[in-house]
């Protein structure tokens, strides 16, 4: 006779059974700190699907992740991460790091990238920058904050991404006319763009935008200091655009939203020695894999 025990399902589910695909789609959940520190040990059907380039399509990086976890080399494991793809990689975000060396290892390593975000501390150069924008000519979305680009250097992007659709730049230029001015002569085909800082007029800078911009769906101007849009304007704006958003007030709320996380308050502990992390798909490359007994 079965005992009542035998006949009760176990409470703790069967994880290496699962499906592959419902596995890939966990670990992606599980994020690259996890998958690094133990998820790729599991067992073998972890990690072999650990391996596979098609779970670091897309890569996020963020400076904070590992605050608990000091002692890492991010730069090192974001390259890992970067091979990992086998140059499959489409999205990657750099979030408050990203090295000179980093960017343009990216660009040499994943020229089917369409989507980047950089938004660093670590004095990335308007110059590498564009470096490695050249190497990555189907870029469809751009997002820059905390870098210092400048109106040439707006046109060089335009140039080299010449099917860029989406454009986000947090810019510290008091006076961004020019930098306006660059993105509605070189960037014709924009259906997103968000502008965050600068002290331009913002009559100005939106009617040269709508003019230059033509299929914009939608535009958001924040940080436009004690600076009012002209009511027709505005209505103009709304007629012709989806998605319009200008507010002037309260800056510092809007780039701790758009660049740390929705609703998240900057980290209190805002040291550049420490605190990195990985996730959304990063891991390691067969060659240099991190064994936690070791």
């Amino acid at each position: 006779m079965m005992t009542t025990s035998a006949l009760e399902p176990s409470s703790t589910p069967n994880w290496v059974e699962l499906p592959n695909k419902v596995t890939g789609m966990i670990l992606e959940r599980v994020g690259a700190l996890e998958i690094l520190k133990s998820a790729q040990w599991v067992c073998t059907t972890w990690r072999r699907i650990c391996k596979d380039p098609a779970m670091w399509k897309v890569i996020e990086i963020n400076y904070w992740y590992l605050a608990s976890d000091k002692g890492y080399d991010l730069e090192k494991l974001s390259k890992q991460a970067i091979d990992r793809s086998c140059g499959e990689l489409i999205d990657i975000s750099f979030n408050r790091f990203c090295t000179e060396d980093l960017l343009d290892y990216v660009s040499r390593c994943s020229n089917k990238l369409t989507r980047l975000r950089v938004a660093s501390f670590y004095n990335v150069t308007q110059w590498v920058l564009n470096n490695a924008l050249k190497r990555l000519p189907h870029l469809e979305t751009l997002e820059i904050s905390y870098i210092s680009i400048y109106a040439l250097d707006i046109e060089a992007i335009g140039r080299n991404c010449p099917q860029l659709k989406s454009f986000t730049l947090n810019t510290e230029v008091d006076d961004c006319y020019g930098e306006v001015h660059a993105i509605a002569n070189s960037m014709p085909t924009l259906r997103h763009l968000e502008l965050v800082g600068g002290t331009v007029d913002p009559n100005d800078m939106i009617g040269t935008i709508l003019n230059g911009c033509p299929h914009l769906e939608s535009l958001h101007v924040f940080g436009c200091f004690n600076l009012s849009l002209d009511r027709k304007l505005e209505k103009l704006c709304r007629e012709r655009i989806k998605n319009f958003k200008f507010e002037h007030h309260n800056i510092f709320y809007e780039i701790n939203e758009l660049y740390y996380g929705r609703g998240m308050d900057l980290p209190e502990d805002d040291g550049m020695d420490g605190g990195y992390g990985l996730s959304g798909g990063s891991a390691i490359s067969e060659e240099d894999d991190y064994d936690p007994a070791g």
